[in-house]
């Protein structure tokens, strides 16, 4: 089979002199870091990607074994942040863009489109009670079902004399990528450098689903390109539609990580995404599912509603009145006056002052600040404290008239 990619020595033998060549031979046995580029992959580590377009698919389920049935695309594609990508698949699927990056750098292969095949094929690797371990490997194992043209399956009888699957009857699907055997042979890769190229483990898994989409000369940074190239993988239209949903929510971080071992929660979460259900059903449960979130949220408005006035009347001041005049007084302190004063808030801890309307400032003996008369016309009575304060200060005796005089002055 032809492939596009060349070895890096056949590149170099083009173009380099032998001399230089056998220079570099000898640097390279004696500092096997030269092999590794800056990113730590390691030529031998690069896979070859077919320069046709492979045909033969990769799956071919009719219905993805890797969605619940009552769930079907739409409760799917709902429930990918609370389903979760193990850890392992979320690494695979992310080296698998990094190979196939430096395999075939035109492909421009995501990985958030092999994520959204390994969701729809097995779930991450969690089909038929089988959970991904540490390394990466399904245990104990998918296989899909016998596909010997019943159940929408088409017929194929077997190729590998059961070495992948265990039939020796009929094919079946492996892996986590769901590969028939005669695909895998074609495109398996050891991506985990453990030596196997093995179906089971999600790390060879999505780098050889990542050469089968780059096969050939597609862009899949182009919408057509990658319809054409999942179109490959199964011939399904619905397939082809949920792949691209999934792929575009996980690019737009609709996902989370799951740890490995942990097997799929509740795909389904309610009944308006039922598959098995009437649509006349589902769409009932979606009107009554409405019906509730309205009375949620304007139960949640009143009550923040109540919050805010509780709050409001807690931190407002209270008036008081004394003298038979009017004031008001803030949180920090109150005032009086027979005349109308207003009480200062200026301050908090009661270190506020009072603004008397008849010219006069005294500040709260709180502050300790002394008396701060200030002369002005005087004609009105005063409280009975500022007065007495005053016919003491230089208004009264210090200013030659009799305490009593200056106090009947001011009404008392």
């Amino acid at each position: 089979m032809a492939v596009r990619t060349l070895s890096r020595w056949q590149k170099a033998s083009a173009i380099v002199p032998m001399a230089v060549l056998v220079v570099a031979w000898g640097a390279a046995v004696a500092n096997s870091g030269l092999a590794t580029a800056d990113d730590g992959i390691e030529a031998a580590e690069i896979p070859d990607v077919p320069t046709t377009a492979l045909e033969q698919p990769a799956s071919v389920q009719e219905t993805p074994a890797g969605i619940d049935p009552k769930a079907g695309a739409d409760g799917a594609v709902s429930t990918l942040s609370t389903n979760g990508i193990p850890s392992s698949a979320l690494s695979a699927y992310r080296r698998a863009e990094t190979l196939l990056g430096k395999a075939d750098e035109a492909c421009n292969l995501p990985w958030h489109l092999v994520a959204a095949i390994g969701r729809v094929e097995s779930n991450h690797g969690r089909f038929g009670g089988s959970t991904l371990n540490s390394d990466g490997t399904a245990e104990p194992g998918i296989y899909g079902i016998a596909l010997d043209g019943t159940n929408g399956t088409a017929r194929i009888t077997d190729t590998d004399n059961g070495a992948l699957d265990k039939d020796r009857v009929y094919d079946r699907a492996v892996g986590p990528m769901q590969f028939i055997p005669s695909t895998w042979k074609a495109v398996g890769v050891d991506a985990d450098g453990d030596g196997e190229k093995d179906p089971q483990n999600i790390y060879d898994a999505a780098t050889a689903a990542g050469i089968y989409l780059c096969s050939g000369d597609g862009n899949l940074s182009d919408g057509d390109d990658v319809a054409t190239a999942v179109k490959r993988y199964n011939r399904s239209d619905s397939y082809v539609d949920l792949v691209m949903k999934i792929s575009e929510a996980y690019a737009d971080g609709d996902f989370s990580q799951t740890p490995n071992g942990t097997p799929p929660g509740n795909v389904i979460t309610s009944q308006s995404h039922d598959q098995t259900l009437s649509q006349g059903q589902r769409e009932r449960a979606q009107a009554s599912e409405r019906k509730a979130e309205k009375k949620e949220a304007a139960a949640k408005k009143r009550a923040a509603e109540r919050k805010k006035q509780q709050q409001q009347q807690s931190s407002g001041g209270s008036g008081s009145t004394s003298g038979g005049g009017t004031s008001t007084g803030g949180s920090g302190g109150g005032t009086s006056g027979g005349g109308g004063s207003t009480g200062g808030d200026t301050a908090s801890g009661g270190s506020s002052g009072s603004k008397s309307t008849l010219g006069g400032t005294i500040k709260k003996s709180g502050s300790g600040s002394a008396v701060e008369p200030v002369t002005g016309a005087v004609g009105t009575v005063l409280s009975w404290t500022e007065a007495n304060l005053r016919c003491l200060g230089i208004e009264g005796v210090l200013g030659g008239k009799s305490y009593s005089k200056c106090m009947n002055e001011f009404g008392y």
